[in-house]
């Protein structure tokens, strides 16, 4: 329970962190549902649409399905 209030005293302290998380899951289901539709990929649609886990299954999609990440270099 401790986790649960500590989670409960952020929110309640900085609203805006929900807005962040929000505007977060929104970026990557709405791209990784745009993929998925555009390559006629239908179980990836409804997994993209269905799940909302932080982005984490749109970004594994877009990852291996796609050539969205290929030429992404963290190094500059």
């Amino acid at each position: 329970m401790e986790f649960a209030d500590q989670l409960t005293q952020l929110l309640e302290s900085k609203p805006w962190v929900i807005a962040v998380i929000s505007l977060w899951e929104a970026f990557w289901t709405l791209l990784a549902l745009w993929f998925a539709g555009r390559n006629d990929q239908k179980g990836w649609f409804v997994v993209c649409g269905i799940f909302q886990v932080f982005g984490l299954p749109e970004i594994i999609y877009l990852a291996t399905q796609t050539s969205f990440f290929k030429n992404f270099n963290i190094n500059g």
